[in-house]
């Protein structure tokens, strides 16, 4: 039986190596032969760390069994690199193995779209937030005093969705609050409260047109978050764990393509963003300008006026 299991393997641009290791425990002697991965060639073996010779013959390696417990270390290379699918490679061992670990490193040009494995694995949790965009973006179309609709609403969201969900909320607030401005009947309040709320309004205009501005470049130079979570995994170096099977190694894999993919997806907003943002400022302005833009105390001591004199008519 195998005790534990850890295998490694990392993807290149035309090549995969795989490092195995292996804790093997019998009770008699022998040669145990474990089925490799088709076109794997065996680059070096070792066995408690001390190297061994082996040869592949016919997809399979025979491991040199000695009594007791024993660690075996393998490192092999396929001929193939990178593609839209990844997996890592399937070993046959042909006895119950327990406390399997699995991991795979991509090269860090490409963005991961989804994973599968064992259950105690990776998760990309960017399309269950993608789900909340999507109800964001209706309830707002519905409901939100702006005329943005709902492909606006959803636009805008993923280009954001993939470096910055704070940044979204930061510039729906903003609209929302213009869309307010618009409709509100503000003749009763004061002066001073006016010109505050004017004030805040243009403040939080210039905050919101410097987070869009600034998107542009780090969407277009910065890396996608996939929001990539479990087992300790990230972007690029996905890891899985499984508790036993009873012969070959659990299958894993990941879907992803280029990153210049994002970038021209990226590029494309960008340009959506700049048309669409001319709109929502000159829908903006209007709003902010609605009645009135900035009020003024009336001067203090300023004599009332004067009464018309008798006979004369008001037009005098």
């Amino acid at each position: 039986a195998f005790d534990g299991v850890e295998l490694a393997s990392t993807v290149g641009e035309r090549a995969t190596e795989t490092v195995l290791n292996l804790r093997a425990r019998s009770t008699r002697g022998g040669e145990h032969a474990i089925d490799l991965p088709a076109g794997a060639e065996l680059l070096e073996a070792h066995r408690d760390q001390q190297p061994i010779n082996l040869a592949v013959r016919d997809g399979k390696l025979s491991l040199p069994l000695l009594p007791g417990e024993h660690s075996y270390r393998l490192r092999l290379r396929e001929p193939h690199g990178i593609a839209t699918r990844a997996h890592t490679p399937i070993f046959a061992l042909h006895a119950p193995v327990a406390n399997i670990d699995l991991t795979l490193q991509l090269p860090q040009d490409r963005w991961v779209l989804w994973a599968w494995g064992p259950t105690a694995g990776p998760a990309v949790l960017y399309w269950s937030q993608l789900i909340v965009l999507l109800l964001a973006a209706w309830l707002l179309a519905r409901f939100a005093p702006t005329p943005l609709r709902f492909h606006h609403w959803l636009l805008l969201g993923l280009g954001f969705s993939a470096f910055a969900w704070s940044a979204y909320a930061l510039v729906v607030l903003w609209l929302i609050l213009l869309g307010l401005r618009a409709r509100a009947s503000l003749e009763r309040l004061s002066v001073t409260t006016f010109n505050l709320l004017q004030a805040g309004l243009a403040g939080l205009t210039l905050l919101s047109l410097i987070v869009l501005i600034g998107a542009v470049p780090t969407g277009l130079l910065g890396l996608p978050d996939m929001h990539v979570a479990g087992q300790g995994s990230s972007a690029w170096n996905l890891h899985w764990f499984a508790d036993q099977s009873a012969n070959a190694l659990p299958g894993t894999g990941v879907l992803s393509v280029s990153l210049w993919v994002y970038k021209i997806a990226m590029l494309a907003w960008a340009l959506w963003l700049a048309n669409a943002l001319i709109g929502w400022l000159r829908w903006g302005f209007d709003a902010w300008t609605r009645g009135d833009y900035w009020r003024k105390n009336a001067p203090k001591g300023a004599p009332p006026p004067l009464p018309p004199a008798a006979g004369s008519s008001p037009d005098a």
